[in-house]
C-alpha cells in the first residue's frame, strides 16, 4: 500500500458519524432543557385540589347566567377589555403565566361604576396566558377562565 492511494469513507464511517452527531444533539438538548424553568404546579397544589369541586360548581352556575363576561385582548395596544354583568361586585382578575409564576398579576375591583373595565397589559410578555375572572352577584360567586396568546 503506497501513500498515493486515496482513503475513502465506507458505510462504517457513516454509521459512526451518525452516532456522534446524535450524541452531540442529545447532549445539546439535555443542557438546554435542564436550564428551562416551567412552574406548572402552584405552591399550594394540595389545597387547590381540594377546592376543585367548588370551582366546577361555580363554572356550572356561570354557564346558566344570561349575561356573560366578555374579554377582549388588543395585541397592538396590549389592552385587555373586560365586560362584566350588571350588578357585579368584588371582581377579581388573575393573570397566570404557565412558565413563570413571578409574572403572575392580580387586579381587584370592589364596586365597578361601569360594566366595562380596561386593564393595561404592559406587563404581558410574549407567550400564553391564562386569565381567571371571579365576580359576585348578590352573595353568589361566579368564575370564568380564558386563555390568550400574546404575539
Amino acid at each position: 500500500m503506497s501513500n498515493t492511494e486515496k482513503k475513502s469513507l465506507n458505510w462504517g464511517h457513516a454509521i459512526i458519524g451518525v452516532f456522534i452527531l446524535f450524541g452531540a444533539f442529545m447532549a445539546y438538548f439535555y443542557v438546554n432543557m435542564t436550564h428551562e424553568t416551567i412552574e406548572l404546579v402552584g405552591d399550594h397544589y394540595y389545597e387547590d385540589g381540594q377546592k376543585f369541586q367548588k370551582k366546577i360548581d361555580q363554572r356550572k352556575e356561570t354557564a346558566l347566567l344570561a349575561e356573560k363576561v366578555e374579554l377582549q385582548f388588543n395585541a397592538s395596544s396590549k389592552e385587555v377589555k373586560l365586560s362584566i354583568p350588571q350588578g357585579s361586585h368584588d371582581v377579581k382578575v388573575n393573570f397566570f403565566r404557565p412558565s413563570s409564576a413571578a409574572q403572575d398579576k392580580s387586579f381587584t375591583l370592589k364596586k365597578p361604576s361601569d360594566s366595562t373595565w380596561t386593564i393595561s397589559g404592559e406587563f404581558l410578555s410574549k407567550g400564553p396566558w391564562k386569565i381567571n375572572i371571579e365576580w359576585m352577584i348578590a352573595d353568589k360567586t361566579y368564575m370564568n377562565d380564558q386563555r390568550i396568546l400574546v404575539p
